[in-house]
């Protein structure tokens, strides 16, 4: 016999605590997500997967090389003027260095969607660049890196991840 709690069984009141918990793990994740990644960069993307590099290689600090990589997809944020395109994947992931986290690079794997129009035509819609103009840093850390140095620096522990598009 299923006993009731104001009018819901257990069951289903335990599948809503779950739920609930569920859901409260999730806004927790999206939560520091939106803390440690650029502004408003999940509004246009979600996260699809999230490594880690062991490099191996030591750094002037004495610390192992490791890196954060990052996988964004862009979100279907299609307007009215643009839903008679097809869905065709995602482009090749565009790497960007963004702030370090924990003594590791970050390296943002940004992946757009492409669309095929009614003519079978490639499409990929407008948007704002997410790296500082001639570079692969994040506009905020490149903002940071020239306010304390001036420059962008290519070498030591604060130089951006060497980027190679194997992942």
């Amino acid at each position: 016999k299923i006993s009731c709690y104001n009018g819901i069984n257990k069951k289903k009141l335990l599948y809503l605590c779950i739920m609930a918990k569920k859901s409260n793990t999730a806004l927790a994740y999206e939560t520091l997500l939106g803390i440690i990644l650029p502004a408003g960069i999940l509004e246009a993307f979600e996260v699809s997967k999230v490594t880690e590099e062991h490099t191996g290689i030591i750094e002037e600090t004495g610390l192992e090389r490791r890196i954060i990589h990052i996988h964004l997809d862009e979100r279907d944020l299609r307007s009215k003027e643009w839903h008679d395109l097809r869905p065709n994947g995602f482009t090749e992931a565009h790497c960007i260095n963004d702030f370090p986290i924990r003594d590791r690079k970050v390296v943002l794997h940004v992946r757009r969607r492409r669309w095929l129009d009614e003519n079978g035509k490639n499409v990929i819609l407008p948007h704002e660049s997410l790296t500082a103009a001639g570079t692969s840093y994040s506009k905020e850390f490149a903002d940071v890196l020239k306010k304390i140095f001036g420059y962008l620096p290519d070498t030591g522990p604060l130089s951006g991840a060497v980027l190679q598009n194997k992942r």
